[in-house]
């Protein structure tokens, strides 16, 4: 019998600062936000967060090319919505259209995350978790403490930024214990001071195996192919078995969906058809609901090839959210006039996210860190024979809740190899 491997866990954090800045306080410009409100389902909620993370993850790849972009969208979304919370006037209407919030309405926003936080609120697999850290002597306006508490289920501590050093550790200790002690030091002293009024914290811990664990006697050293011309060699998983598949011609793509056991979680793969078809397929994924292609998966004989692969990734998502139409909030004109009882002018200076995903044979292994600085057609699949989804070059995957709703949502375009030619790439002639 070989040695049981240790359950593998999926984690994730995010972090949101909020820094006043020492611009004058200017009365808020009133503008209605163009974001209608359907019904608030979680539905509507999981198709708009779907488009938010195909928006990110294009953004992220464009200014990090040759990466593999790791995220996860509902962390940040989720911290930059409890932002939203204490935001008026345009600041409160471009994280509405940019975040593709279901509402224009802090309460209808505060209630529409609160429907998957309390899913999750006595879960043994999936724990999420928020934080509000203020400055001491400035207490929350009620109403925004209140949405804060009910809804996202955060309490409030009281810190003295001034006090940086003192003030990262135990921001620093609330992230650790809610990490398993996975992330330590992420918010630097540096970051805080007698300025800083306000950071808000979002962490989620996942932990679980697949459904169907492949073999660890069946990985191999196979090619990956970075492109048409190299390749590398990686531990390449196999696995015959029944799963959910779809062949998405549409899209010159396939899609198959790996299970996590005794969850409502799962692994998305969609592989491109073509070697360099990932820029192709993330360009079309843009204009396609994800409920098109998780309506398409089919319960299907599949010869499964997966690369065991880990990705860290970082970066500064300023810029990022300028892109999808959210500036106002960094602007020293933001509005941002409803979070603390006294007349406070505050921006967002930062915002810093770190992403970490592990997957092997047992499972998948991810964690994610946000940091804000405040200053298609279904074909007909045979079912006599297995289809084959060989994940040997590029690809897109996410990790969902219930199908439809991404926690993770990531790329893999280059491996380095794990053989005795570690790293070293081959060309095809």
């Amino acid at each position: 019998m070989h040695k049981h491997v240790e359950l593998i866990a999926c984690w994730l954090l995010s972090l949101l600062f909020l820094t006043l800045t020492l611009s004058p306080i200017v009365e808020p410009v009133q503008a209605a936000s163009d974001v209608t409100m359907p019904q608030t389902t979680e539905v509507e909620f999981s198709r708009r967060l779907a488009i938010f993370s195909l928006n990110v993850h294009q953004k992220l790849s464009l200014l990090n090319p040759d990466q593999n972009v790791v995220f996860s969208p509902f962390s940040i979304q989720t911290c930059a919505a409890m932002a939203r919370l204490g935001a008026e006037g345009e600041t409160a209407a471009e994280l509405d259209r940019g975040l593709g919030l279901i509402s224009s309405d802090a309460s209808e926003i505060a209630q529409s995350f609160h429907q998957v936080l309390a899913t999750y609120e006595e879960s043994q697999i999936l724990h999420i978790a928020n934080k509000v850290f203020v400055m001491q002597g400035y207490p929350l306006r009620e109403e925004f403490n209140q949405l804060l508490t009910k809804e996202f289920l955060s309490a409030a501590q009281s810190v003295n930024f001034a006090q940086s050093a003192e003030a990262a550790g135990t921001i620093n200790a609330w992230v650790e214990q809610r990490t398993n002690n996975l992330i330590k030091d992420l918010v630097p002293a540096s970051a805080l001071d007698a300025n800083s009024r306000l950071v808000l914290v979002n962490a989620i811990h996942f932990k679980g195996t697949w459904a169907h664990k492949f073999p660890q006697q069946a990985t191999q050293q196979e090619l990956f192919h970075l492109n048409e011309k190299q390749s590398t060699m990686v531990p390449m998983m196999n696995l015959k078995k029944k799963f959910r598949y779809a062949d998405l011609p549409e899209l010159g793509a396939a899609a198959l969906e790996l299970p996590y056991a005794d969850s409502d979680l799962s692994m998305l793969v969609v592989l491109p058809k073509s070697r360099t078809g990932l820029p192709a397929l993330e360009e079309k994924l843009r204009g396609t609901p994800l409920s098109v292609i998780t309506q398409a998966l089919r319960k299907t004989e599949v010869v499964v090839k997966l690369p065991k692969f880990k990705a860290e990734f970082q970066a500064e998502l300023s810029e990022v959210f300028k892109q999808l139409g959210m500036a106002k909030m960094f602007d020293n004109k933001a509005e941002f006039n409803k979070m603390l009882q006294s007349p406070e002018q505050l921006k967002v200076s930062a915002i810093i996210h770190k992403a970490f995903i592990d997957v092997n044979e047992e499972g998948t292994e991810a964690a994610a860190a946000t940091g804000a600085v405040v200053r298609m057609k279904r074909s007909i699949v045979s079912l006599e024979e297995p289809v084959e989804f060989h994940a040997d070059h590029p690809f897109i995957y996410g990790l969902l809740h219930q199908a439809d709703l991404p926690l993770f949502w990531g790329s893999v375009v280059r491996l380095e190899g794990m053989s005795s030619e570690s790293g070293a790439a081959h060309n095809e002639l």
